[in-house]
């Protein structure tokens, strides 16, 4: 080989590798920067979670960093979570989860980030599927929101009419909204979809004053020719919609349970993909088989084995005397829970109602025997005999603070409670479906609080005070919608609507486990809801226990039954649900005296004694209880009578029931100075003059999950030497007040039956 040759070869090779080690130095030095790319998430749907992968890249495969802005801020993530103003967050590796709160249109500006250089992109949220007045709907995600109480116009209204000075005004409402707005006070629903629950595959039953079902926000959900129109001279009778020009009730609750979601119409149901069926149970002059239609016997067009998920009751009776219980109306109440979805059964969801206050009949007792001031319920759940069965599950009212109505009805046979909020002026109440057009409904013209406050005080102010409502408010153009529907006729819907996110969620559950679900995963609200003890004689009376802890773990209160519902953790038990509660066992009644057709106690209560009298029962069943009947005969001769031309005895006023389990769990079952004015009733019987109870059967859930087995104690009191003259004669008698019974109250019989399933 020529010297010379290998010589230049030699050279070449070296300038190559010298070359070589020149671009690995380039390399370093001059990293390729990452690429981002727009992203676009279409047809996102309001509070459900939807996915995409960022588009950042880097073909040095260097790890990338991210981060993200809104209006040139770096929004920083907590706990994992980027929260923006429209929506929030959630980012895996490249993989992110966004769910919008403000069902509008949004963009996230992101930068990608690798070795120190960074590229810059959007993702575009478009054509967000949503419900325009849901961002209102405290109950389904509290905010803190108004709901359209406490407007501007409102004020302004008060201060032109001089109800307060602008000074007094602004104090007034900072005082109301610091009070009653509490963000986070709501049913946890959206965690519930979340898990991709809405009520789809289920059917909810509106048993009311009727149901539009050719409303805008229900139409999609109400089934074709499923409807029931009750009334005697019906002219189609598949059509339930209401004739008033004022409200229809039924509508407003059909609304809460099932307002058709994502449709970018109105409101939004709790389950809002669950199906709806309404029946025109209440007025006058109804088809003799309206009873058993309305609890879906053969003729009502409910088959045994359709997936019905509740019949929601949102009425009651408000009558100031005790009404006998019937083995009959349980019969047919109970047929929806026995008998439907194969068996397995439907949930009968009714309202507490709405006399914790006055229910008027009583005339003014209840300010003036204390009950009022001291927190004690002026009606008992327990004066409405289907509140006497675990068949119908009783639903009290919470406000968006996440405590007690002004109205709601307390009692032992309290289930669970869910948002009604209050008059929707100076606290929210709901927003949901009215009757369309501004002619007839709680909104519009003829709206029974609108046309009363303008034709008192002139329409200029009834509309500064109702704005959602009169006509002309820019998001309710058509008048139908309203925001001041409320009363536990509110807080049953809800519960239903939760109760179809359970079956739509796991439609194998039967309705007892439903109703282990809603005692299980229930929220403690107002957790500092204080005892009520009355000083009776020498002693003491607890009249009111606030929250207890039972032998079995579950926390009980007679305001709010096991707690608020939440949906989110009711939909996971349901999912993941193992129980196996067994087949139901109900037990004999056994007890004591004429309740069980024995000779009558003759047990004197002696007159204003904390001691009163004891009767034991002993059980020798072993079964865990899942809701306990007691069932008492107590006489008073004056009951029913008028005395000294103008009195009533106090003797109902000032009894008293509790009962201790043999776990030692305490339940009140009266807590006296409560609205027993009138003789007991019978509908079939008519009055039982001289009888506070007679046959009147009092449902405790007090005792869920314990065990029936050992001796219950049941004690009788009179609370008090009663003597009352009434400020406010208005009441059924025109008395004017109590006389402090004459002669004491005697208990001539008391019993109780267990519901639950047999102890493992």
């Amino acid at each position: 080989m020529n010297k010379k040759m290998f010589k230049l070869s030699a050279i070449q090779a070296a300038f190559l590798l010298t070359l070589s080690g020149c671009v690995n130095d380039n390399k370093s030095s001059e990293d390729v920067p990452p690429t981002a790319k727009d992203v676009t998430i279409k047809g996102a749907k309001q509070w459900i979670s939807a996915s995409g992968n960022l588009q950042g890249y880097d073909q040095d495969g260097d790890s990338l960093d991210y981060s993200f802005y809104e209006n040139d801020e770096s929004i920083e993530s907590i706990e994992g979570v980027y929260t923006f103003s429209h929506g929030q967050m959630t980012l895996d590796g490249n993989q992110f989860e966004y769910t919008s709160f403000s069902g509008e249109d949004a963009s996230i500006d992101y930068t990608v980030t690798a070795n120190g250089a960074s590229a810059s992109a959007t993702i575009e949220i478009t054509n967000v599927a949503n419900d325009p007045l849901a961002y209102q709907q405290w109950h389904l995600r509290n905010t803190g929101q108004k709901a359209y109480a406490l407007s501007d116009e409102m004020k302004q209204g008060l201060i032109d009419l001089e109800i307060y000075t602008a000074a007094e005004a602004d104090d007034r409402f900072e005082e109301a909204e610091a009070e009653e707005l509490v963000a986070g006070e709501d049913m946890n629903v959206l965690t519930a979809y979340s898990q991709g629950v809405t009520g789809a595959g289920v059917t909810a039953v509106v048993v009311d004053t009727g149901l539009e079902i050719r409303h805008e926000d229900l139409i999609d959900n109400v089934l074709a020719n499923r409807s029931l129109n009750l009334d005697e001279s019906a002219a189609d009778r598949t059509d339930p919609t209401s004739l008033s020009n004022s409200g229809d009730h039924g509508t407003s609750v059909a609304g809460l349970i099932a307002a058709k979601g994502w449709n970018n119409i109105g409101s939004r149901g709790v389950a809002p993909d669950t199906g709806l069926i309404g029946m025109n149970y209440l007025g006058s002059d109804k088809i003799e088989q309206t009873d058993l239609l309305v609890h879906g016997f053969p003729g009502s067009g409910i088959s045994t084995d359709e997936e019905i998920s509740a019949f929601n009751r949102s009425y009651g009776i408000t009558y100031p005397a005790s009404i006998a219980y019937s083995a009959l109306d349980e019969a047919i109440e109970s047929y929806p829970n026995l008998t439907l979805r194969s068996g397995k059964g439907a949930l009968n969801m009714k309202s507490s109602g709405n006399s914790f206050e006055d229910g008027r009949g009583e005339g003014s007792l209840c300010a003036d025997n204390g009950a009022n001031e001291l927190g004690l319920t002026c009606y008992n759940s327990a004066f409405q005999p289907s509140h006497g069965h675990p068949y119908y599950l009783n639903i009290a009212a919470v406000n968006a603070n996440g405590k007690h109505t002004s109205y709601s009805t307390a009692g032992a046979s309290m289930m669970v409670s869910a948002p009604a909020g209050e008059y929707g002026r100076y606290a929210p109440a709901m927003v949901t479906t009215d009757q369309m057009t501004c002619i007839n409904g709680y909104s519009g013209f003829n709206g029974g609080t609108i046309s009363a406050w303008s034709e008192y005080y002139g329409e200029d102010f009834a509309a500064s005070q109702f704005p959602f409502n009169y006509p002309g408010h820019p998001e309710n153009t058509s008048c139908n919608y309203t925001s001041t529907f409320n009363g536990t006729s509110s807080a049953a819907p809800n519960a239903s609507g939760v109760v179809s996110l359970i079956l739509s969620a796991n439609p194998e559950l039967t309705w007892r486990d439903v109703r282990h679900i809603l005692a299980s995963t229930s929220t403690v609200i107002d957790a500092e809801d204080e005892k009520v003890e009355l000083t009776i004689g020498d002693g003491t009376f607890v009249a009111h226990d606030g929250w207890v802890e039972n032998a079995a773990g579950y926390y009980f209160n007679n305001l709010y039954g096991f707690g608020r519902v939440d949906a989110g953790a009711a939909v996971a038990m349901a999912l993941s649900y193992s129980e196996n509660l067994g087949e139901q066992i109900v037990t004999d009644w056994q007890g004591a005296g004429s309740t069980i057709g024995d000779s009558a106690l003759e047990a004197t209560i002696p007159d204003n004694s904390a001691t009163g009298i004891s009767q034991q029962i002993e059980v020798t069943e072993d079964v865990i209880i899942e809701a306990m009947q007691f069932e008492f005969v107590v006489r008073n001769d004056h009951m029913g009578a008028i005395l000294n031309d103008s009195l009533l005895t106090s003797a109902g006023n000032d009894l008293a029931l509790e009962v201790v389990s043999p776990s030692g769990t305490r339940s009140v079952l009266l807590s006296s100075k409560q609205a027993l004015l009138d003789a007991s009733y019978s509908f079939e019987t008519g009055y039982s003059y001289g009888y506070i109870l007679d046959g009147a059967v009092l449902l405790s859930n007090a005792f869920y999950g314990e065990n029936a087995k050992g001796t219950w104690t049941i004690r009788a009191l009179d609370t008090g030497e009663t003597n009352i003259d009434f400020s406010n004669t208005d009441n059924y008698w025109e008395a004017t007040g109590l006389m402090n019974n004459p002669v004491e109250s005697v208990l001539e019989g008391v019993s109780l039956r267990t519901f639950g399933r047999a102890a493992q």
